[in-house]
């Protein structure tokens, strides 16, 4: 497949299809991009995994998954462009191509990674609820994706927001590349990087959460004077202390 933003462009004509912004759509038209997610996926896929792939789009992430994997979902929530990838891999064994919104979807029994260009206009609510929410987590997750959230995510005193410890709880964090605002269409206005995050998660007191939100919310306290000084190990510390 012709991967580029010429041939998205004509692609996108020809069957009267829009990027729509309330979807958050924007397609990768790299392929050493493409590649290089592709290949941090296989790195760290476990035999007989199951992929997960967030917003199918045009097909062009999802066709390099179903070449290295055989068992894969690709979510598409726009019904134009669903209906456009049922055609274009109709022969394709082992990929299920669903109508579906990632915040409703119900994850896999087996092990599952999550993967795709995920919208950044719901970004917070996919690591909510994959990473904090969900009972049965994805044991990993590679993302193209924001790249100042991503920063955020790995964010350190004086800037560890509760973002911040929900994912360094979940697991380890690594932008792996950049991704120039070139290699996207429409181009978007923020850098995007590829993020990976493998679960590896740190055990937390019970009550942890309890803590941390009573002092994002009321601070200055007697104990923390500003929340986002704090590492996730000094909020384990106090929360032991406050059992």
């Amino acid at each position: 497949m012709q991967i580029d933003r010429e041939t998205c462009q004509a692609e996108l004509a020809e069957h009267g299809l829009i990027p729509r912004k309330y979807h958050g759509q924007f397609f990768t038209v790299d392929k050493n991009v493409i590649n290089t997610l592709v290949d941090t996926i296989k790195k760290m896929a476990r035999p007989g995994t199951k992929i997960v792939e967030i917003g199918g789009g045009l097909g062009y992430i999802t066709e390099k998954l179903t070449e290295e994997f055989d068992d894969v979902d690709s979510l598409e929530v726009d019904e134009e462009m669903c209906s456009r990838l049922n055609k274009k891999f109709a022969h394709k064994k082992g990929l299920r191509i669903l109508v579906q919104d990632i915040l409703k979807y119900p994850p896999p029994a087996k092990d599952y990674l999550l993967v795709g260009n995920i919208p950044f206009h719901i970004t917070g609510q996919i690591y909510r609820r994959f990473m904090s929410d969900e009972k049965h987590k994805p044991y990993g997750m590679v993302f193209i994706t924001d790249k100042q959230y991503a920063k955020t995510l790995m964010g350190q005193p004086p800037r560890c927001y509760r973002v911040s410890l929900q994912a360094q709880a979940y697991g380890d964090i690594e932008i792996i590349a950049d991704v120039p605002r070139t290699s996207v269409y429409p181009e978007p206005k923020v850098m995007s990087c590829i993020l990976k995050i493998t679960h590896n998660p740190t055990p937390l007191p019970p009550n942890f959460w309890e803590v941390v939100n009573y002092h994002f919310d009321n601070f200055p306290t007697k104990e923390v004077k500003s929340p986002k000084t704090m590492s996730l190990e000094d909020w384990i510390k106090l929360s032991e202390k406050t059992k």
